[in-house]
């Protein structure tokens, strides 16, 4: 777990750096150690949902809001994938 958690963390750190730089607001406070980070946004649904299935992202998305779940599988390039498809 502690192996996971370690190559997890930059990938979650990345998201913190960058989302709110784009109008996202996070709720999960930046150097947290949980798997999953969650940002606000308004209408996240209908503003981002073409813009994730058209870059082939999978991400929950809630009505007003974004959560993110990376983990081993996943790897800086997943992240920066991300961050191109909501921008």
């Amino acid at each position: 777990m502690a192996n996971i958690q370690q190559y997890r963390q930059p990938l979650i750190d990345r998201l913190q750096e960058e989302l709110p730089k784009m109008g996202f607001e996070a709720m999960t406070p930046k150097g947290t150690t949980s798997p999953i980070v969650s940002f606000a946004y308004r209408d996240a649904v209908k503003q981002l949902k073409p813009k994730i299935d058209k870059a082939g992202v999978n991400i929950q998305l809630y009505e007003h809001r974004i959560r993110v779940s990376p983990s081993f599988f996943n790897d800086m390039d997943d992240i920066e994938k991300l961050i191109r498809a909501l921008s």
